[in-house]
């Protein structure tokens, strides 16, 4: 993984949750109803289940791509806790949070640029 790919991933990310949000809400022009179940669990599950946060060898790439390293420490606390189980561990929760920051911001981004189409 390279910065180019990680962000490319990144956006495509968001995408597929925007297009899965809009497809699954009864009224795909209901913006609130897409970004509730966005928020609500899409994005959390989505994250949680990337390929990039299941395998280890992605976490410190992650890490290092990341807007928001620091997401995870700075807002969700839990890295003692985290550490106990390892340092595995550790990485794994704090791509997650960086991971899952980055998708979040592009989601924002992707649609305040689809509003003001």
């Amino acid at each position: 993984m390279n910065n180019t790919e990680y962000w490319k991933e990144v956006n495509d990310t968001a995408e597929y949750i925007i297009d899965y949000a809009t497809a699954s809400v009864e009224d795909e022009t209901d913006e609130d109803a897409v970004e509730e179940l966005i928020n609500d669990s899409l994005l959390h599950e989505t994250i949680d289940g990337h390929e990039w946060i299941i395998y280890t060898h992605n976490h410190l790439p992650i890490l290092q791509y990341s807007d928001n390293a620091e997401y995870m420490a700075d807002n969700i606390g839990g890295t003692e806790e985290a550490l106990k189980q390892g340092i595995d561990n550790l990485h794994q929760a704090l791509a997650f949070w960086a991971f899952y920051a980055d998708v979040q911001e592009s989601i924002s981004t992707q649609l305040e640029q689809l509003e003001a189409a």
